[in-house]
């Protein structure tokens, strides 16, 4: 049990399934052996007893229980509240004791279930990066982290998953096979966290979680097994650096285009873009378009607020909406078109004469989810929105209306890992 913290005489907090962590086990046993994936496993994480913290990056849909698996003990993983919310999902994540947490916003409550799990002598997992990267390069890691570490007192293991951002990029819906390895470390042990400052706890969680996919793979050059390399690389390529259109790519197997410009480019077999046809190559790699994208947003946003500006900064057409009132089941209620203005986001149904206004000010949260899905927190009411055809951007969402919660002085709302 972790020092300083008391076992709770209610029930087991997040108790698992034993039939679906067998199931889990045979799925994840043969996945890794028929793609290939490979561990480092040291003896002192293998002779470590639980409880204990896991720490990781975070870049694939598959990271929990890929980086759970090749552990000796089992592991909570903190998961946001938004993966519940499908029928698979919502089945499974429950019955391997998964702890939700509210993506984007300071919850208490998650940080008590933490406490009472480590409490009852099992292993908690967690993400530092709060989100999947976007292109492979370890996101900033919010301070609090090295608080948590000091009050749950129990030892830390971390996992670097190198390759993840190659075989399960999160703006992909496809796996593709080529070399992952994820290696283990004992970071911290007792005796380290009695005598190391926050300040000092934080520095070395921050040093073991670095890691940038496109530096490595310039250096080993890993071929990527696919014949889909851009496939649905639009999730994360929201503005063409040709003629600066938003929201404009289309993509096929290995190619992708601006319809606006048709700016031209292509995946090689390591994952690095060429160009094929005319135009200036900008960007070579998703790390370095990914950077500028998000500055320029910022960048443009900000112009239009200089502006007084009260055009659309843009819209995604016919797009489904799903309702929920407070973090209830998501429901249905029609398509409509999604407006972003500066001060305001409009859902314009198709069907009917109505409309819905969400106002920047009083928005909680605004996130991409998997695939196109966009997930709108407001007054304590859940929209989801889902683009009308694959590669719908809601990445270009959540900057832009950072953009515009910084620029207004909203700081307590921004994403802690979004750059600008």
């Amino acid at each position: 049990m972790a020092r300083g913290v008391t076992m709770s005489k209610r029930n087991k907090y997040y108790p698992t399934k034993y039939y679906i962590r067998i199931l889990t086990f045979l799925v994840f046993s043969f996945f890794v052996r028929y793609y290939r994936i490979r561990a480092k496993v040291p003896r002192p994480v293998k002779k470590l007893k639980p409880p204990y913290l896991l720490l990781s990056n975070h870049v694939g849909y598959w990271d929990p229980f890929l980086i759970g698996h090749f552990l000796p003990h089992f592991v909570h993983f903190v998961s946001s509240d938004a993966a519940f919310k499908t029928k698979i999902a919502g089945f499974f994540l429950p019955r391997l004791g998964v702890i939700p947490k509210r993506k984007n916003v300071r919850d208490t409550q998650v940080i008590r279930d933490i406490i009472q799990v480590i409490g009852q002598g099992e292993n908690v997992g967690i993400f530092p990066e709060a989100v999947r990267n976007w292109a492979g390069t370890t996101l900033p890691i919010d301070p609090s982290i090295a608080k948590l570490v000091r009050l749950l007192n129990v030892p830390v293991v971390v996992a670097l998953s190198r390759g993840m951002n190659l075989f399960n990029p999160r703006w992909s819906k496809n796996v593709r096979k080529t070399k992952v390895e994820i290696e283990y470390g004992l970071l911290l042990d007792l005796e380290d966290l009695k005598n190391l400052s926050v300040e000092e706890i934080f520095k070395r969680i921050v040093s073991a979680l670095q890691y940038d996919e496109v530096k490595a793979q310039l250096a080993n050059k890993e071929v990527i097994y696919s014949k889909r390399k851009a496939e649905h690389i639009n999730y994360a390529v929201y503005v063409c650096p040709e003629c600066e259109a938003i929201g404009s790519f289309t993509v096929s197997e290995n190619d992708f285009w601006c319809l606006n410009c048709d700016y031209h480019l292509s995946i090689d077999d390591y994952g690095f873009f060429r160009l094929s046809g005319t135009g200036f190559m900008h960007y070579s790699n998703i790390r370095d378009w990914y950077n500028w994208q998000e500055k320029w947003m910022f960048d443009y946003v900000e112009n239009l607020y200089n502006e007084n500006s009260t055009e659309i900064i843009f819209v995604d057409r016919s797009s489904q909406i799903f309702h929920s009132a407070d973090n209830g089941k998501l429901l249905w209620i029609g398509r409509a078109d999604i407006l972003l203005y500066l001060d305001r986001i409009e859902l314009i149904f198709l069907d009917r004469e109505h409309t819905i206004t969400l106002d920047i000010g009083s928005l909680q949260t605004i996130n991409p989810q998997v695939n196109e899905k966009l997930e709108i927190f407001y007054r304590n009411e859940t929209y989801r929105c889902v683009g009308a055809k694959p590669g719908v951007s809601g990445l270009k969402w959540e900057v832009a209306v950072n953009a515009i919660w910084k620029i207004t002085g909203q700081t307590t709302k921004l994403s802690p890992y979004i750059k600008q």
